[in-house]
């Protein structure tokens, strides 16, 4: 379970919406001053993230709590967004260059842009399948209320 300490900003009835600041792995890096990748992150990355959960337990607004999410959604979704596409984009591309080469037309870049569309599809595809899943290991839930 990957647990973060956020803020209760709503309530309403089993509804809490909590807002949880954003931490980057730049700000740990001892080349802050130096880096212009660290500089940037700063600057436009959002700083809060907003979650909108149920839960049995009495939270107020302002108080800290606990919000865990578990792994294997992290880790299933991620392999369905960053993978699938990925093998998608190789599978598709072998098979838009062995079509094209046989209809005397073997330059790489027209593999590419049918390659890219059929990626494309497919990545929204499964973005809209993870978006209407109810599944519980995609939900954040509130595990307690903080001692911070």
């Amino acid at each position: 379970m990957i647990k973060e300490t956020a803020l209760v900003i709503a309530v309403d009835g089993d509804r809490v919406t909590v807002e949880a600041a954003i931490k980057s792995t730049c700000n740990a890096c001892e080349a802050q001053s130096d880096c212009g990748t660290g500089v940037i992150s700063r600057a436009i990355a959002p700083k809060t993230q907003q979650l909108t959960l149920r839960t049995p337990m009495t939270v107020h607004v302002g108080q800290k709590v606990t919000v865990g999410i578990p792994e294997a959604g992290i880790l299933s979704a991620s392999a369905w967004l960053y993978l699938l596409p990925l093998i998608t984009f190789m599978g598709s591309y072998s098979a838009f260059m062995s079509v094209l080469s046989s209809s005397a037309i073997v330059h790489e870049l027209w593999a590419i842009i049918p390659s890219a569309a059929t990626t494309f599809l497919v990545y929204k595809l499964i973005a809209y399948k993870l978006r209407r899943v109810e599944s519980a290991k995609y939900q954040p839930i509130l595990l307690g209320i903080s001692d911070v």
